[in-house]
């Protein structure tokens, strides 16, 4: 299964523009490019653990694992350089 990555409008929910993920730059750029005219959009595309399952051949039931597993990762994580932007305190990443 690969998922295409789209190109939504928000107001009518109308797919403007599907690509496959090797893609994804241009469906930033024409989203930009929609934006820039005034309509507003949104993109649907697969996540970090739908690629990656999609790559490993997971099964449904190691899919939901994954994604438990990288869940419970970041919510380890919680308050750490990776679940926030970086403070700046003299000059210094925090």
């Amino acid at each position: 299964m690969t998922k295409k990555v789209k190109v939504i409008a928000t107001e009518t929910e109308e797919v403007l523009l599907e690509v496959a993920i090797e893609d994804i730059a241009r469906a930033y750029e024409y989203a930009a490019q929609m934006e820039e005219m005034g309509i507003e959009v949104k993109l649907d595309a697969p996540t970090v653990a739908d690629t990656l399952s999609d790559t490993l051949g997971l099964s449904i039931d190691d899919r939901h694992r994954l994604e438990t597993s990288m869940e419970e990762e970041l919510h380890d994580h919680e308050g750490s350089c990776c679940a926030k932007p970086y403070e700046f305190k003299d000059d210094k990443i925090q």
